[in-house]
């Protein structure tokens, strides 16, 4: 119930998407244009929220979220150099990556730790959090860049990194972190709100552009990319996790970022960068409802190893 409760409502705006497609309330070309819209305006408020919430401080006593970045880091580092030798088109190849180290953390994570252990637990997967998600996109920014097409310089990739609205918006959250003042409610609400519609609309959009039709074409790329991200990564991590002896809140708050499925920011990211956004789908949508099954049974085993 757990992992079905979680998966529910990612279903639910999806088919919201396609239904409203289907019936002719929206058209394919408006929803692209909706897409665009929703990476270049929502997700910075995302990424701003993420910042200005952060609290730095925290890190160097946490070990569980040093573990847990440096753990991301070699994840998009072996993905980096192991996938271009398998996928050949540049347009695949930063969608597989990204596929493979990014987690719908946020709307999945959290909630399954807090259901799982309990408020300890959710609070430390909510320090994972804000640090994780800002890695997430700068790292899926960059990838998405580099495998853009033509030429790569290091100069022209890191000015069109910096010129990421995500990329924006987390440089502004942070600076508004290190300011010594608070943020009037008047502002913070709105942002907040702005930031809370960018997941929904994503999958709505994603719903109303999926051609199910490519799966068939795809589904090696997807056994493969879900496969790493939902059963043999969560297993490395739990592994060396146990090994190193982590308590059960920390143990769960790390392994629950590398166990939920890919993340719904992954597919308006895809498109807006010139990447293969209906491969991108894809993933988020198998690997949602493939996640109903494999946290189930990760619940299980971490539970019968005596882990949690």
């Amino acid at each position: 119930m757990i992992a079905t409760n979680a998966v529910v409502p990612f279903m639910v705006y999806i088919a919201f998407g396609a239904i409203s497609k289907k019936l002719g309330l929206v058209k394919e070309s408006f929803l692209r244009e909706l897409n665009g819209v929703i990476f270049k305006v929502f997700f910075p408020f995302i990424m701003f929220n993420n910042l200005y919430d952060a609290d730095f401080s925290s890190i160097m006593s946490a070990g569980y979220v040093l573990f847990a970045m440096v753990a991301t880091l070699v994840v998009i580092a072996l993905s980096f150099t192991i996938v271009p030798l398998f996928v050949k088109e540049n347009p695949r190849r930063g969608v597989v990556i990204q596929a493979v180290f990014r987690s719908n953390s946020v709307l999945f994570a959290i909630p399954l730790a807090a259901s799982v252990l309990g408020d300890e637990a959710s609070a430390k997967c909510s320090i994972i959090v804000a640090f994780l998600v800002p890695m997430y996109n700068v790292f899926s920014v960059m990838i998405l860049e580099y495998f853009r097409g033509g030429k790569p310089s290091a100069g022209k990739i890191v000015l069109n990194v910096l010129k990421n609205p995500l990329i924006v918006g987390a440089i502004a959250g942070a600076i508004f972190n290190m300011l010594p003042i608070t943020m009037p409610e008047s502002l913070a609400t709105p942002i907040t709100q702005l930031s809370n519609l960018a997941t929904p609309m994503a999958l709505f959009v994603l719903g109303g552009t999926l051609h199910l039709s490519s799966l068939r074409k795809d589904w090696l790329p997807i056994a493969i990319g879900t496969s790493l991200k939902l059963v043999i990564m969560p297993g490395i991590i739990a592994l060396l996790m146990a090994k190193i002896g982590y308590a059960p809140a920390e143990f769960f708050a790390v392994f629950c970022m590398f166990a939920t499925p890919v993340a719904a920011a992954s597919f308006p990211m895809a498109q807006s960068m010139d990447a293969d956004a209906d491969l991108a789908g894809e993933y988020v949508v198998v690997s949602t409802l493939l996640s109903i099954v494999t946290i189930f049974v990760w619940i299980l085993v971490l539970k019968n190893a005596g882990w949690i």
